[in-house]
This record gives C-alpha cells, sequence and structure tokens, in this order.
C-alpha cells in the first residue's frame, strides 16, 4: 500500500493521501461505515469530492445529498472504498493535455465497465465503474518517467498498446497495473481482470469479462479504424452477453457517462463525440488521405529504392569487412582465424557423416636463408608463390590457409592419413620444381611435411590435438633431413 500511495503522490493533489487512508481502512474485514466517515470528514478536499462524485451521473444515486456523512452513508463501507479506489487512480493523471488523455482514457473504460454492468443486471456497477478506471493504471505509472512517451501510447488505437510496449523494450501495462493493483491489496479477482483486459479470449469470471468487455468499448472511441472498432466492440459485447438494441444503445451513452464523470472527479476534458460523428470524421479524413495517395505512393516508393540500396551497399560492405577480417593480407589465403572456424565446422561435420579428416602441416625449409640472402622483398614473394602452389594443387573443396610467418596448412575433408600423405606428396614435389624469381635469377625451395588424420567419434574436441599431431610429424620431417613427409603415428 505505501508503494502505491508514494507512486501517486508524484502528480497528485493531497485528496490522494485521504483516499488512500479510506482505501486501507476499508480493506479491513471488520471495518464500520462510522470509522470511513470520520476520516472522510477530517480531510476537507476529500469530504467535497465525495459529494460531488456521488452526486454526478457517473455513481448513479438516485438522489442528491447534501453532506459527506449522507454521502458516505448512501456509499456504504463497498461503495466509500471504491470511491477512494477511483480518486486515488484519477489523481496520479497530471494535469496539461497528456494529462487529459490519459484522463479520458481511464474515465472511458470506467464508464463502460459501468454501463456494461447494468446492462448485465449486476448489483453494485460503482464497483465495475472502479475495476475499469484501473484498467489504465499501468499507463499512468509509466507517465510518472515519461510522460510524452505514455500519452504517445495512449494515442494509439487501443488494441495495438501491448504490442507497441512491448517493440518499445516497455513493460506492458496490463502487468504493470496489476501489479500495481496487487500493492493497493485489491482482491484477487479485481487483480486479473487488470492482468487480462488485453487478452484475446475471453477472461472467466464477471470482473474480467466486463474488464474486457470495457477495453474493446472504449477502444472504438480511441482511433485507428473507426467502423472496425465498432464491430470489434459490438462482438466483445455480444460474447459477455449484450446484443442488438442493448449493445448499439450503450455505445451512444458512453460519451455523456464520460462528460459525468470527469466532472465528478473535478476535471475539464475536451467535448465528447458519439460514434456515428467519429464515423464521419473518419471519412473526411478518408478523402483527404485519397487526395494525397498518389504523391505519398511516390515517396514510399523512391523511400524502397533507397532503403534496398542502402541494404545492398550494407551487405557488401560486410562482406567485404568479413572477407578483410579472415584473409592473410600477404597471400590472399585464409588466415588463422579462418581456418580455425573451417577446422571446427569440418569436424563437427566428420564426426555426423563417420567421414576421416586429414590435416596437411606445410613449412618452407631454410626460409631465413631465403630473406638473409635475397631479402625480405623476395622473401614475401616465395610466401605468395608457395600460396598459390598451395592454392592450385589442393582438390576442389580442400582448405589451405596460412598460420604465419613460413608456415602453411591445408584441411582435406574426406581424406585418411593415406589420402593426405597423397596429397602432401604432390605438394612437396610441386613446391621443389617451382623456380621461385629473384634479384638475380630464379632459385628453388623445398618444404616440410606433417600429415595427421582423424575419424568419427574421434573428430569430438579434436581441434587442438589433431594440430599438435600434425605439428608433431612437420617436426621430425625438419629433423631427419626436411624436404619430406612424415605422417602423425
Amino acid at each position: 500500500m505505501a508503494a502505491a500511495t508514494a507512486n501517486v503522490r508524484k502528480h497528485s493533489k493531497p485528496i490522494a493521501v485521504g483516499a488512500a487512508r479510506i482505501v486501507q481502512e476499508a480493506l479491513n474485514d471488520d471495518v464500520e461505515l462510522t470509522t470511513l466517515t470520520r476520516l472522510a470528514e477530517q480531510d476537507p478536499g476529500f469530504a467535497v469530492r465525495v459529494v460531488l462524485a456521488v452526486n454526478s451521473g457517473a455513481f448513479g444515486l438516485s438522489r442528491k445529498v447534501s453532506d459527506v456523512r449522507q454521502a458516505c452513508s448512501l456509499l456504504g463501507v463497498r461503495g466509500l472504498r471504491n470511491l477512494a479506489l477511483s480518486l486515488v487512480v484519477s489523481d496520479m493523471i497530471p494535469l496539461g493535455n497528456e494529462g487529459t488523455i490519459l484522463l479520458v482514457n481511464s474515465l472511458r473504460r470506467a464508464v463502460s465497465a459501468r454501463l456494461l454492468a447494468e446492462a448485465l443486471r449486476e448489483k453494485q456497477p460503482d464497483e465495475f465503474f472502479t475495476i475499469g478506471l484501473f484498467l489504465e493504471i499501468g499507463l499512468l505509472q509509466s507517465a510518472r518517467d515519461d510522460l510524452a512517451g505514455t500519452a504517445d501510447v495512449a494515442r494509439l488505437p487501443a488494441l495495438h498498446r501491448p504490442t507497441y510496449e512491448r517493440a518499445c523494450g516497455r513493460v506492458e501495462h496490463p502487468v504493470t497495473g496489476a501489479e500495481l493493483a496487487r500493492q493497493l491489496k485489491l482482491p484477487d479477482a479485481h487483480v486479473q481482470a487488470v492482468a487480462q483486459h488485453h487478452d484475446h479470449a475471453v477472461p472467466s469470471g464477471i470482473l474480467g469479462r466486463i474488464a474486457w468487455g470495457a477495453e474493446r468499448v472504449a477502444g472504438a472511441f480511441e482511433g485507428g479504424d473507426v467502423r472496425a472498432s465498432r464491430k470489434d466492440a459490438l462482438t466483445a459485447m455480444a460474447k459477455i452477453g449484450i446484443s442488438g438494441n442493448a449493445a448499439t444503445e450503450l455505445l451512444d451513452r458512453v460519451p455523456v457517462m464520460l462528460s459525468e464523470a470527469a466532472a465528478a472527479f473535478d476535471r475539464a476534458i475536451p467535448a465528447q463525440e458519439k460514434l456515428d460523428a467519429l464515423v464521419l470524421d473518419a471519412n473526411r479524413r478518408l478523402v483527404e488521405m485519397n487526395n494525397n495517395y498518389e504523391s505519398v505512393l511516390i515517396r514510399l516508393e523512391q523511400l524502397i529504392q533507397e532503403k534496398d540500396q542502402l541494404a545492398a551497399q550494407l551487405r557488401q560492405a560486410n562482406e567485404e569487412l568479413a572477407s578483410v577480417a579472415a584473409t592473410d593480407a600477404l597471400t590472399d589465403l585464409p588466415n588463422r582465424r579462418a581456418f580455425d572456424q573451417a577446422l571446427r565446422r569440418d569436424l563437427a561435420r566428420a564426426e555426423r557423416t563417420k567421414d576421416p579428416l586429414a590435416v596437411v602441416m606445410i613449412d618452407v625449409d631454410f626460409f631465413k636463408r631465403v630473406n638473409d640472402t635475397y631479402g625480405h622483398a623476395t622473401g614475401d614473394v616465395v610466401l605468395r608463390s608457395v600460396a598459390d602452389v598451395v592454392r592450385t594443387t589442393l582438390r576442389t573443396g580442400d582448405i589451405p590457409a596460412r598460420l604465419g610467418g613460413e608456415e602453411f596448412v591445408a584441411l582435406l575433408p574426406n581424406a585418411n592419413l593415406a589420402g593426405g600423405q597423397i596429397v602432401a606428396e604432390r605438394l612437396r614435389v610441386k613446391l621443389a620444381s617451382t623456380p621461385m624469381p629473384g634479384p638475380s635469377g630464379s632459385f628453388n625451395i623445398t618444404a616440410s611435411f606433417g600429415v595427421a588424420s582423424v575419424q568419427g567419434a574421434a573428430c569430438r574436441g579434436a581441434e587442438k590435438s589433431l594440430l599438435e599431431a600434425a605439428d608433431a610429424a612437420l617436426y621430425e620431417a625438419k629433423r631427419t633431413g626436411r624436404n619430406r613427409v612424415v605422417l602423425a603415428k
């Protein structure tokens, strides 16, 4: 209760605190009406609002009253609690244009709920007025921190608001509204009615059904396709047991009751139009939209073309960026990062298919001597030539890469140890017979090779062990004379 009252104080007049005390006492099972009357009399502002409210058409009392004791006596404990709750909610609504939008939407749901309850011949329709007023309390809560943004939500067609809230990263107002109702210690049926008023299916229980219907009746007056919203409202009323003339007459009464409810809460609102007037206004706006349709369509086509061009440019830029990030700048072969990704991918595939997979490690022999003798520029030419030999000698589907310095690697899908040996030997012969350009004439180089292979279940988690096995075989090739191929043990 304290948390909810604190929420109220942000934008409220002092009346909300008095109302909150009434609510708190009225929730006690053994509370007496004299106690609540005494609390009402102690707060002159609250007392005046009680008298104004009970004399308004919104609460539908049969005769006028002149003082707070009479008002409290006619309302009883339940009625006084509902009135206090209504004042708590209404006083959460700030002044100004944005606040007026929130006020009108809240009161429209309240009077819609009351009218639905009367049409269904429910006793104590003020209970339903209160629950209707609570349907927008989640939006009132968010208005404390972002009034303009919340008003934008409130301007949307009613049934679209939760979707917009989700898209903006907001908590949907039925969720926050139910939590505030829980903090105010409302009965579980009231909390559920607030939580479910935007559900697609009709909730169970009379409070939930009327709250659900009130949301759709109110939504008929709140933007979007007026005809479709009116049809939705009539369909919703039929689902909860109100149809025919009773439903259409109820829609006609909503604007009148809304103005009376605003007066009861001492708040000024714009004149409220009936649905027929809203339909005529919608038709006028439709004519204006049709007059501008062609120019809007042309501009839309231009925007779509611009969007498509930007998307294509972005795709190309991303592809180029990904290629740069995965390519060795000197040799244009895949780099170590790209090779590691390919190795993980092909090991996983080999594990599923039970096929073998081989790796060939390649190291240019005495490369330091090339740099020392001919210079680093020639060394770079040699590395590019080695890359060309590896690239053109491998099979389609094999993946060459430069690991760094003079070390290269080849990934051979669907190749066992013997297949890897054949590929490595072919590379060894081709490299040894390929002339390398030097500053004073061509020269030849050789390379050493280490081959390792795995298959089936052994592929799982083998990224490190497979490379270590091939590297160990390469080291053995270097140790035993170079220019040779050694298989992993």
